[in-house]
């Protein structure tokens, strides 16, 4: 059993080398956890913005594509759950590369361990704003209607309101952590073993005796990932 977690990569967050050598690491990261891992659990926020077209993906992670394939036909079981910036993951991800996609939380039982996974965006009490624009959208009728505008247009357009987002989200002073632990610590008393998200871009633990939270971190700063062996969940710091 090697269980790997990782959330808010954020990949394409931007255009430049430094873009292009951010994921080099990140692949070297990929590549490495391949020769060894039984799973893998993304959980939120892997591109800083992903929409799928019927017919349309964007191009921009081909790279990161051939790698998920080489994984699943390595056996490797990849779990994917929306984050707020990849939450219109479609079926793009489940028949053709056979990964499970998810678009709220995910349950698992890995070793006789209970999983809770959850990207987080909207637990802290504070976001009531954005869980009305959450609700906005994530409805399907919206996203038919975005579907009407040509992804040439569309696709750059959704881009750069992620980039937006995600850069007045990171000029926001740090929040307070008590309503991730209060939502983890009723996750437990659901008997639930170990509860892990992200969206914070905060790498956390918080240990309730036995049951541990997990906040997954990010990319674009502390490069973390939980790792489970079938006994112990930790989190790590990648290094190439």
């Amino acid at each position: 059993m090697q269980a790997y977690f990782i959330s808010d990569l954020h990949i394409g967050a931007n255009q430049s080398n430094v873009e292009f050598e951010r994921q080099k690491f990140i692949l070297s990261f990929l590549r490495q956890i391949k020769e060894n891992a039984t799973h893998l659990f993304i959980v939120g926020d892997l591109f800083d913005f992903w929409f799928e077209y019927k017919q349309v993906i964007p191009k921009k992670y081909f790279r990161f594509l051939v790698l998920f394939d080489e994984m699943i036909q390595n056996g490797i079981k990849i779990y994917y759950l929306a984050g707020n910036h990849d939450f219109a993951l479609g079926q793009f991800f489940k028949n053709e590369l056979g990964i499970g996609t998810f678009q709220d939380h995910f349950e698992i039982e890995l070793s006789g361990r209970r999983f809770f996974l959850l990207h987080g965006d909207g637990i802290d009490s504070g976001d009531r704003g954005y869980r009305i624009l959450k609700r906005i959208l994530r409805n399907p009728t919206n996203q038919k209607l975005f579907r009407l505008i040509h992804p040439d247009l569309g696709i750059p357009l959704a881009r750069l309101i992620s980039g937006s987002s995600r850069h007045y989200s990171q000029r926001m002073p740090p929040k307070n952590e008590q309503d991730y632990y209060r939502f983890a610590e009723a996750k437990f008393t659901e008997g639930f073993d170990y509860v892990i998200m992200g969206h914070r871009h905060n790498p956390l633990i918080h240990r309730v005796g036995d049951h541990l939270y997990i906040n997954l971190g990010d990319w674009l700063v502390n490069n973390t990932y939980a790792l489970f062996d079938g006994s112990n969940l930790n989190l790590h710091y990648y290094t190439k």
